[in-house]
């Protein structure tokens, strides 16, 4: 994980320093299992709300100390999906995404066209009425090679459109869905009782951050089925055109695990994406925390 030493911010003995990236951060020096005082709360949460990523390095913590953790960074709430909650702590979600193939002639099939879903570009749990907040991921255990979690800046996206683009997309809705047939895979099956939760909602294109006051395209590959008012082929393609516009290199950041990172992400002004490019077999393991946001706006 590359970094740029000239850009740290003091807070007693935390060190935030701005990657060599586009965007995102590594904060170190920290006692991520002990409570933070005041300077150092205000410090990694201006770096939040500025980098959007911040990468927290550091040993294994049990799912209790993550949930703990992920309270610095608003309300936790429970996973969707039944199978994907961890024991007694809904709020920590166990993730396995690892490759598991079967030689078919000369194709690989992979086990789960639900996992390969974070194949797309995507914001978490934007298909409910106050999508989440932050997304805590904590990675237990990592592939040999591969495996990353790429990163787009969505607020970076939309400051860089011609004025005209954005008063095109000014006022512009879309329907948000747990899933949609523009995904190139379908999610995991839900209970009657988990298809009851998730009815679809309706969220601006271009929303205004709560805390900064920036505004950010407000896009999900996974979920996104449409813009209300259009009809379906000028959506499609609007839609096509702005996830190929956010995904430039100039947006992204790519983030290559290591045992016992934390992430922690703003999933209101970026999206993100796995590569499943690790040999098969190799596992990668992850705890998931997502903290309650606002309706967009």
């Amino acid at each position: 994980m590359g970094t740029s030493g000239t850009s740290a911010i003091a807070a007693r003995t935390v060190r935030i320093t701005a990657l060599d990236a586009p965007f995102g951060a590594s904060v170190e020096g920290v006692d991520r299992a002990a409570p933070w005082d005041a300077q150092t709360s205000a410090a990694i949460g201006r770096a939040f709300l500025d980098r959007h990523v911040l990468a927290f390095p550091g040993g294994l913590l049990d799912p209790g100390g993550v949930l703990a953790f992920a309270r610095r960074f608003g309300e936790p709430i429970s996973e969707v999906n039944r199978e994907k909650r961890l024991g007694e702590i809904p709020e920590v979600s166990r993730l396995d995404s690892t490759i598991k193939a079967i030689e078919s002639g000369k194709d690989l099939l992979f086990h789960q066209q639900s996992a390969l879903r974070n194949d797309g570009w995507h914001t978490d749990q934007s298909f409910v009425e106050r999508p989440a907040k932050a997304t805590i991921l904590h990675a237990l255990e990592v592939p040999s090679r591969g495996g990353a979690t790429w990163f787009c800046d969505t607020e970076a996206a939309y400051e860089a459109l011609p004025a005209d683009k954005k008063a095109r997309l000014s006022g512009l809705e879309a329907v948000h869905g747990y899933d949609t047939v523009r995904a190139r895979y379908r999610p995991a099956v839900r209970s009657q009782a988990e298809i009851d939760e998730t009815p679809e909602v309706i969220h601006p294109l271009v929303r205004t951050h709560p805390e900064s006051g920036r505004k950010a395209l407000f896009l999900n590959c996974n979920r996104v089925d449409r813009i209300v008012g259009l009809p379906r082929a000028e959506s499609d393609a609007l839609l096509d055109e702005l996830a190929a516009w956010v995904s430039q290199e100039r947006f992204i950041y790519r983030h290559q695990w290591s045992v016992g990172d934390i992430l922690v992400w703003d999933n209101r002004c970026t999206m993100h994406r796995v590569s499943y490019d690790s040999p098969a077999g190799d596992r990668r393991i992850m705890y998931r925390v997502v903290t309650r946001g606002d309706r967009p706006f």
